[in-house]
């Protein structure tokens, strides 16, 4: 089957093709682009690292980033480059495509801040599905290009890009659960070697200790205690002086309220 190329009004450029196709042509280099594996399994190389990519997987690329795959004649892709001309002087050249602009800066972010693993299908297997479906669809009006393909390939695009955006949000939640909790745990620890040692805490020091904003800060205890950091560290000191007055281990008598 011979490449199929096609553009949306100089917003997508679509082409349908063999890996060896691909690597052969810098035509769309300059874009930012989704890589769909329609068919086959193999390997790329990208940013000299080497990757696998399998039937559904998704390659995101970066503008001038482009992958080298392994000598294969059987994989097919799809390639979805959305194009950047909306780079400079975003906002002004906005109220001219208002909703491809919106889609462009979805991509734009995916691309640069891509947890998702690289020719791989998203992890949620009902939106890996869709995604399947739907570049089959694309794949399907750009070979018949009825008189509603346009419009159909534009709503599928659009649909496909959103259920990435959510993955890759879902996979950046899953990696900052972690990091949030050891954070607060050395946080809380920080504050009561400090109290216990009679030393005075300066919000604004702890802040620069942990790199952080009060408003992180206090987002971390809160998911972490249900308080905030001032209001952990008031409670923290006022249940060691009990617990001293009481003669009481702090650690016991912070279990018994």
């Amino acid at each position: 089957m011979p490449p199929i190329k096609f553009t949306v009004r100089k917003r997508f450029h679509l082409l349908q093709c063999k890996t060896r196709t691909l690597d052969s042509g810098r035509e769309h280099l300059a874009h930012y682009r989704l890589i769909f594996v329609i068919s086959g399994e193999g390997k790329f190389v990208l940013n000299r690292e080497i990757h696998s990519y399998s039937n559904g997987g998704v390659i995101f690329l970066e503008p001038d980033q482009q992958p080298m795959f392994q000598e294969d004649r059987g994989t097919e892709i799809l390639m979805i480059a959305f194009d950047t001309h909306l780079a400079d002087d975003f906002q002004r050249k906005k109220a001219y495509s208002p909703d491809f602009a919106d889609i462009y800066k979805q991509v734009e972010n995916l691309c640069k801040n891509i947890r998702l693993i690289q020719g791989k299908p998203v992890k949620n297997d009902r939106d890996a599905q869709t995604v399947s479906y739907l570049v089959n669809q694309i794949s399907f009006e750009l070979s018949q290009q009825s008189s509603s393909f346009i419009k159909l390939i534009r709503s599928s695009i659009e649909l496909i890009v959103t259920i990435l955006a959510r993955n890759n949000f879902e996979c950046k939640k899953a990696e900052e659960k972690p990091l949030q909790h050891n954070l607060s745990e050395s946080m809380i620890g920080y504050v009561k070697s400090q109290i216990q040692q009679n030393k005075s805490i300066r919000i604004g020091e702890l802040l620069m200790k942990f790199n952080i904003s009060e408003e992180a800060a206090n987002l971390c205890m809160l998911n972490h205690t249900g308080m905030s950091l001032r209001n952990f560290i008031f409670k923290y000191k006022a249940d060691l002086f009990k617990s001293r007055m009481l003669k009481m281990d702090i650690s016991e008598f912070s279990a018994r309220l």
